[in-house]
């Protein structure tokens, strides 16, 4: 029997912002011959939109695929694609690998693409009006596909492409547009055309709009005080310019003036002082014209809903790809408990801010596949789940396994900084820190094991001006006890039939010849993904895991009508918690459960 092998089908769409307007139609007001005027008629765009005010954005999406047979019927798509190269997200668990950062490092698309000449019958509502002339005044009829080439008109016409939707869409040759995979991107930059006619536009996914250059939280303000104040005033001060009150502050909360946080209330541009040397600030004189910024406050906040918040309306990520319920759950079953308090005095990087919340435990990262940001705590595997295997020859292709050690990643000892003493100073070193909870692994830093130390700081303003030592000694042993041993990186190809089981963050048990007990048999080992890449897309998968070191049976709080564990069933045994005394072992010859 033959199998026939399927063709790949790659197809990019990318979204332009589209006018849904008629030009000189109401409330379309330009006009060639009236107030406002030009000398052509628009494409639609902002930038060559004549009547701005009324401006409608609206969403045209383009595609692109290779010049193949078989392309979806129905649906305009320029054979122009040459090729999609792609770096996938990688997860830093823990936040200990410095080098890419407590979010992991981005995932990143590159799409080169063949130009071409275009008569713009998809892309320009006036395009019969070009031809016979009547959608210009300064000169008469031409034909646009002697024009210029596609994405040269492109590029001038829509040169606001930054941070707007591109996909990546892959399947097979008959598959529908509906049915294909779609990973999601936000455009970065556009390069060309060049002199080749190739245009090369990068992209990366979702969470590069929270990027520290892009995203500011709190929101920068522009009013300043009118007149000088004393470090003892406590009365009313008027913001200017005019109407900038109303515009860009709340009704109350917390505001920096210069290094000093105040509190405050406001009615138009009056504000209240009513409170000054604030979150151990000091108390200061502050000359008319300088800048009152309103601070971020989390007053005992979820992680979930700041992380929402900052990412949503502060770094403006679709809620489309926030699943706060999913967040909430994971919250709820491994951070329960954790509430941040804490204030931002002055604009700062949303990534920044993110990055110091994941330290508490948990990261973030953008999947792909699903179109949603995943939160996943530093945390044993749900009761009842099933570890996928992955043994050589049954899934690992030969001769692709490799194994390192990370080296850079081993901790045994972790001092967590807490309490902050002035919120108006900086939170990079412990001089700024009331608190310090310090756990040391001694065997590991011993003659006989490591013979060195490696110490991992967190400076961590989210925890109050008290600090909590409750949160700061469970993270910090928490983390300690995950990398007191050297983690292991293993690399390996799969084929795209065993996706399902190597999602990103997914664990799974590996066994291969790379992985070796003492005796040199193959070591089944529990890793945790960290990345995937299309090695070879639609056939090959090239998989990086790491060491999962929550092995044991861990307790979950348990309902107080539950039987006694002899008469629980084993999958109530598994997600519960039961005491046992004298010997330590329970009457099946299993031992006690372990607190996370």
């Amino acid at each position: 029997m033959t199998t026939l092998k399927r063709e790949p089908l790659q197809i990019v769409e990318f979204d332009i912002d589209y006018c849904s307007r008629t030009y000189g139609s109401a409330p379309c007001t330009a006009t060639l011959t009236g107030t406002p005027t030009g000398v052509r008629k628009c494409f639609n765009t902002f930038f060559t939109c004549q009547d701005t005010a009324n401006y409608d954005v609206g969403t045209l999406t383009l595609r692109y695929a290779k010049n193949q047979n078989g392309l979806p019927l129905g649906t305009l798509i320029y054979p122009a694609l040459v090729s999609v190269s792609t770096n996938p997200t990688k997860i830093n668990l823990g936040g200990v690998g410095d080098r890419i950062g407590s979010l992991g490092k981005r995932a990143r698309v590159e799409i080169v693409l063949q130009d071409f000449t275009d008569s713009d019958i998809y892309t320009d509502k006036y395009r019969s009006g070009r031809v016979d002339g009547t959608a210009q005044t300064d000169e008469g009829g031409y034909n646009p596909q002697s024009r210029g080439t596609h994405f040269g008109k492109m590029r001038r016409r829509f040169p606001y492409y930054q941070g707007r939707a591109i996909r990546v869409l892959e399947g097979y040759v008959g598959d529908s547009l509906a049915s294909m995979r779609t990973r999601n991107y936000v455009v970065t930059e556009w390069r060309g055309p060049d002199a080749s006619g190739n245009v090369r536009i990068t992209a990366s996914d979702i969470l590069d709009l929270a990027n520290d250059d892009k995203a500011l939280c709190p929101t920068p303000n522009s009013g300043v005080i009118q007149s000088d104040i004393s470090a003892a005033y406590l009365s009313t001060v008027t913001l200017t310019p005019s109407g900038v009150g109303n515009n860009e502050y709340d009704a109350s909360g917390f505001a920096s003036i210069g290094s000093e946080i105040v509190s405050f209330t406001r009615s138009g541009d009056t504000v209240t002082l009513t409170g000054r040397a604030q979150y151990g600030s000091t108390a200061a004189t502050h000359t008319a014209g300088d800048s009152f910024q309103q601070c971020y406050v989390a007053d005992d906040q979820l992680i979930s809903d700041t992380l929402q918040d900052w990412l949503e309306d502060f770094a403006g990520v679709s809620s489309s790809f926030v699943p706060i319920s999913n967040w909430q759950t994971e919250e709820t079953t491994w951070l329960s408990g954790y509430r941040l308090n804490g204030v931002v005095p002055k604009p700062t990087g949303v990534t920044k801010l993110i990055s110091e919340v994941l330290e508490l435990g948990l990261f973030l990262y953008w999947d792909d596949i699903d179109q949603e940001i995943k939160m996943v705590a530093n945390r044993p595997i749900d009761p009842g789940s099933t570890i996928p295997s992955l043994t050589d020859g049954s899934a690992i292709l030969e001769k692709t396994a490799q194994i390192a050690d990370l080296h850079d990643k081993r901790l045994s000892r972790v001092i967590f900084w807490h309490g902050v003493l002035d919120y108006s100073d900086g939170t990079k070193d412990g001089n700024n820190f009331a608190k310090a909870y310090l756990t040391i692994d001694t065997s590991a830093e011993g003659a006989n094991e490591y013979n060195q130390d490696r110490t991992h700081e967190i400076f961590c303003r989210w925890l109050g001006p008290n600090g909590d030592d409750t949160i700061a000694g469970t993270v910090a042993q928490r983390l300690k006890n995950r990398f007191r041993d050297t983690p292991r990186e293993i690399s390996f190809a799969v084929d795209v039939k065993d996706e399902s089981d190597t999602r990103p963050a997914a664990v799974i048990a590996v066994t291969s010849r790379v992985l070796q007990d003492d005796t040199g048999n193959s070591l089944p080992t529990n890793m945790q993904v960290t990345a995937v890449e299309e090695s070879a897309p639609g056939h090959k998968l090239k998989v990086t895991a790491q060491t999962y070191t929550f092995a044991g049976r861990y307790g979950y709080i348990t309902e107080n009508s539950r039987s006694d564990y002899a008469a629980s069933s084993a999958s109530e045994q598994e997600a519960g918690t039961y005491i046992v005394g004298g010997s330590g072992t329970f009457g099946d010859g299993t031992g006690p459960y372990l607190m996370f």
